[in-house]
């Protein structure tokens, strides 16, 4: 009978099930905040690489030597500038271009000084653990300027 109360009081079985149980639930919240954590760097990286592209375009106006915008070479009617798109991507450090759409629109149809660029970006954001029910979705940040030059 010694050993019928040695059984009954270990409870080790029963912190091996509650560690179980907690650190699923556990793990399941890291990773979830790492996700949401990368989803804000890419949202912050993506701000920041638009404003870039809507720089380029202020700067590189109708005045300028190289400009961009209607009447450019690298301008496609209705909303695309080639060069405008270069350097969203250069600025967008890290984002997979694969996934991302720049959008170039001078709603006074012209790119002279005074006038205004609007640059609109769209990048799908895959997140690493989507077995934990995250799915992908779309962020978009938009710029608009004054032109400069």
């Amino acid at each position: 009978m010694k050993w019928l109360r040695y059984f009954k009081n270990r409870q080790g079985g029963q912190a091996l099930v509650e560690f179980s149980l907690v650190s699923i639930v556990f793990f399941v919240m890291v990773f979830g905040m790492v996700d949401v954590g990368r989803a804000v760097w890419n949202y912050n990286t993506l701000a920041h690489a638009t404003r870039e592209g809507a720089r380029y375009a202020i700067v590189h106006g109708g005045d300028s030597v190289d400009p961009s915008g209607p009447a450019s070479a690298y301008y496609t009617a209705p909303n695309t500038d080639t060069q405008v798109t270069a350097t969203v991507e250069q600025f967008g450090g890290g984002l997979n271009t694969s996934q991302l759409t720049v959008l170039s629109e001078w709603p006074d149809a012209s790119n002279l000084a005074g006038n205004s660029v609007k640059v609109t970006s769209q990048y799908v954001y895959e997140p690493i653990f989507n077995m934990f029910g995250l799915v992908s979705f779309t962020m978009t940040s938009s710029s608009t300027m004054t032109i400069t030059n």
